[in-house]
């Protein structure tokens, strides 16, 4: 049985409520690392929202990726649309990298997103980010810049027409438009996160196989906004992920690169500060 964290090992507190823990997910914790350990291990547990495509009208439904936890279902709510040409009010600059136009990887939505996160979560609760208007994710499509400044995130106003790329050079191939909608889901920790490894300072392998206990129970989506990292990219120290998207949910070619996400400082992320997001990605 795991051993609790000593009191003279720092733990970050959460920053925002614990969302609600399945019974059969607590009974798994529990079974791993014992009564005392469990409520800070569930402690470390986010809300995120899941992003999926928005099913046609002719598809019928699969009910093996339905109604799942973490996996959109009927409920799931439209929020917007990954790739296509960003609603840029006048007056705002295409954003750059190296010169360059970046491209839009995601449109969504602001109070379509913070409707999913209340309606769709059991007793969700808080949405952390803006409530109006639209969030416009830009990145560098080169991945040229390892400093992690190759990306932008823009909160704007809606109803601002769409806005083809500047002309310059070849341009930026614009991302196929895909419809999504969102679902509340929860998110966990993975062993690569320094939260949940600081519980267990002397038993390194209890993180490892909790960790991966906790994967086999809560899906690993394409697309997830907020929670916690679902891939093996490099986690920015004091950042968690703002949104990542795995290549397979676009009609993109970034070479051997597998998924990209933005990245915010728990700092800023208390303030609602979006103008400091990182950039990350992941290489097979």
């Amino acid at each position: 049985m795991a051993e609790l964290v000593t009191t003279d090992t720092p733990v970050a507190a959460p920053t925002e409520g614990v969302p609600p823990i399945p019974g059969d997910v607590a009974e798994l914790i529990r079974a791993r690392v014992g009564e005392r350990p469990a409520p800070l291990v569930e402690g470390l547990f986010r809300s995120s929202l899941v992003l999926d495509r928005v099913p046609d009208l002719d598809r019928v439904p699969d009910p093996d990726r339905t109604g799942a936890l973490g996996l959109p279902g009927a409920d799931a709510v439209p929020v917007g649309w990954l790739g296509g040409l960003p609603a840029l009010p006048a007056g705002t600059a295409w954003p750059e990298a190296g010169g360059r136009p970046m491209q839009l990887l995601a449109q969504l939505d602001c109070a379509a997103l913070a409707a999913a996160f209340r309606s769709t979560g059991p007793g969700a609760e808080g949405w952390p980010l803006p409530a109006e208007g639209l969030l416009l994710f830009f990145h560098d499509e080169l991945l040229s810049d390892f400093t992690g400044r190759g990306c932008r995130v823009l909160h704007v106003p809606t109803g601002a027409p769409p806005r083809p790329a500047p002309a310059v050079g070849n341009g930026v191939p614009a991302v196929p438009a895909v419809p999504v909608r969102a679902a509340w889901a929860l998110s966990a920790p993975s062993y690569q996160d320094q939260e949940l490894e600081r519980l267990f300072p002397d038993d390194f392998l209890v993180a490892f196989d909790l960790a991966q206990d906790l994967a086999e129970r809560l899906p690993r989506p394409e697309v997830r906004l907020l929670g916690w990292c679902d891939t093996d990219t490099g986690r920015p120290e004091g950042h968690r992920p703002l949104l990542q998207i795995g290549s397979g949910a676009l009609a993109v070619e970034w070479g051997e690169c597998v998924n990209v996400s933005f990245w915010i400082s728990d700092e800023d992320f208390a303030a609602g500060r979006l103008d400091r997001v990182r950039h990350g990605f992941g290489v097979a």
